[in-house]
């Protein structure tokens, strides 16, 4: 079926686009969420004037959001996490993460897609992530990973613990007293990876 395209569907076309579809996409999808018309010769007349006000909207989108980047580049973007005693994350940051963060700072919807981490982020510390807005609005963010308060105060504990127990101490307690702190904090972290799971849809997260 050839519709007339009134709003952007990306990746599919923009508004003002003539293009063939599958009816059921058409019929099912474009046409009742209003998002195209079937293109008669009646509609089409429209295609011009749809296409002018399209870009037009795109350039105003465009320069919000530019302004937006460039706010960006003085300010860190604050991902607090779970950690253990070496700085490692239970778990890793997502860029579902960093664009809720992005969400709440800039007051706006941000597409979780246009965040593109190159590498898993497993330790605390600062990282550049490239970040793309709208069409031709990118940004490099700069995103600082920190152990939440709850990691800080265990970690705090543990660190008070051990320092009590002397070397000689160890040793009459239990040969195995490492391989018992070992056990416990790989039980934090399997709670902590399904707790990391839930918190993110897996039919979404890339």
């Amino acid at each position: 079926m050839k519709v007339l395209f009134l709003q952007d569907v990306r990746p599919t076309a923009r508004a003002g686009d003539v293009k063939e579809v599958k009816n059921g996409f058409a019929r099912n999808f474009l046409l009742p969420q209003g998002l195209a018309v079937h293109a008669s010769e009646h509609e089409l007349r429209r295609a011009t004037s749809l296409r002018n006000q399209a870009e037009d909207r795109r350039l105003g989108e465009a320069k919000e959001w530019q302004d937006i980047a460039d706010a960006l580049k003085a300010q860190k973007i604050r991902i607090e996490v779970r950690t253990g005693p070496t700085g490692r994350l239970y778990g890793s940051v997502t860029n579902t993460m960093i664009a809720i963060q992005l969400s709440k700072m800039t007051k706006r919807e941000i597409d979780r897609r246009g965040i593109q981490i190159p590498a898993p982020i497993r330790t605390v510390g600062e990282y550049k992530i490239p970040a793309r807005f709208v069409e031709g609005v990118s940004a490099t963010l700069i995103v600082e990973v920190v152990a939440d308060d709850a990691s800080i105060e265990l970690n705090r504990q543990m660190e008070e613990v051990s320092a009590l127990i002397t070397e000689e101490d160890r040793n009459v307690l239990d040969p195995s007293f490492e391989d018992i702190l070992a056990a416990a904090e790989a039980k934090i972290t399997a709670e902590a990876d399904v707790s990391s799971e839930k918190a993110s849809d897996p039919e979404t997260e890339e």
